[in-house]
């Protein structure tokens, strides 16, 4: 088959990664498969081009694919999408996001192929544009079992729908030796967040119940992987305020070669709020690595987190996460087997290979 990927960003955030991801994997089973990603000014760097460029696929510019709605970007990428389409006739059209949603439904019209979209939340885009481009989509992808209930809510077909999980990178993500103990004793217990650090994502909170548990348990430590404009306000003032400043570390960005070993050397995860990608790629990485979750109840969580690899916290209080880090910490059994079942379940469930033969049948049908 010949596949058009369509994605409206040019950084690599989001849900960029799982589009990659299963790009590549349609490539590697054979498919002709093209990555075309937002263009952008010259001088500006185009980070989804540059990593589909390394990930060896074929990617094509010209689509503006705005982010954000803009009438004069959308038209001149209808136009263009619709020559591109009647040149190159492609089987499949995948979308990812909004922006690049809209542009191929309107482009594609009643030309052959099949218009699929991703879901990457768990509520459908109920809004114009969404209600737009729903008339206009064949195939709905669902991340989960509750995001496809969701979809056939809002009056999508069943037969229109598909669950697939979020595609993530297990070779990458792994335990550092599976034949040996993952989790073996140590004067430090290392508690990990990945998140950008921004005001929504409750850090105050999150330093406040690490606080309380740390006062508890000498042995935890605190390390915040990320970056973020609000890093001083909402992290590093309260983490100074605390008076535990030097059980919790800021490393910040850490280097793309160096990252998976940083996170498979957490002895636990906590992750409380979604960003941008609701399909919280890093809570998947870390299950991939072997690594326990604690989360709360928000969007996808519940679902991609399972509850034999990971703690669900019953409220986002600052008592209820002290009290999910205590139980873990304290108990290096149930981390330890928490570890092994994370790394079944992404073996078995998030390995974009399990899910191709699947997929290529609904595209097929």
């Amino acid at each position: 088959m010949k596949i058009f990927h369509l994605f409206a960003n040019h950084k690599f955030t989001g849900p960029a990664d799982p589009a990659l991801l299963l790009a590549a994997a349609q490539k590697d089973a054979g498919h002709d498969v093209t990555f075309i990603p937002s263009t952008i000014s010259d001088g500006d760097t185009n980070a989804v081009l540059n990593i589909a460029i390394e990930r060896g696929l074929d990617t094509r510019q010209g689509l503006r694919l705005s982010k954000h709605f803009h009438w004069k970007n959308t038209l001149r990428d209808i136009g263009k999408l619709r020559s591109w389409l009647k040149e190159d006739s492609p089987h499949v059209i995948h979308c990812h996001l909004k922006g690049d949603h809209l542009v191929a439904s309107i482009a594609k019209g009643s030309r052959p192929g099949v218009l699929v979209k991703s879901q990457y939340d768990l509520d459908p885009p109920n809004d114009f544009r969404g209600r737009l481009c729903q008339r206009n989509t064949d195939l709905w992808i669902a991340p989960t079992s509750k995001s496809r209930d969701r979809l056939i809510e809002w009056k999508v077909a069943a037969e229109q729908t598909m669950e697939m999980p979020p595609p993530t990178d297990i070779d990458r993500f792994r335990p550092s030796d599976s034949e040996k103990d993952p989790l073996p004793e140590t004067d430090v217990i290392k508690v990990g967040v990945v998140a950008r650090m921004q005001r929504h994502r409750r850090f105050p909170e999150l330093i406040d119940a690490f606080s309380k548990a740390a006062k508890t348990d000498p042995r935890l430590v605190l390390e915040i992987l990320g970056r973020g404009t609000h890093k001083e306000e909402v992290a590093e003032k309260p983490a100074a305020a605390s008076g535990l400043g030097e059980r919790i570390r800021f490393p910040g960005y850490i280097d793309p070669s160096s990252y998976p070993e940083r996170l498979r050397q957490f002895d636990m995860l906590v992750f409380l709020v979604p960003g941008s990608d609701g399909t919280c790629r890093a809570a998947r990485e870390a299950l991939a690595s072997g690594v326990p979750v604690i989360t709360s109840k928000r969007g996808l969580l519940p679902e991609l987190i399972p509850s034999d690899a990971g703690l669900h916290l019953p409220t986002e209080s600052s008592e209820d996460l002290s009290s999910a880090i205590l139980r873990l910490s304290n108990d290096p059994q149930r981390r330890r087997i928490m570890a092994k079942n994370a790394r079944k379940f992404a073996t078995q469930h998030l390995d974009v290979n399990r899910h191709i033969n699947t997929l290529n049948d609904h595209l097929e049908q």
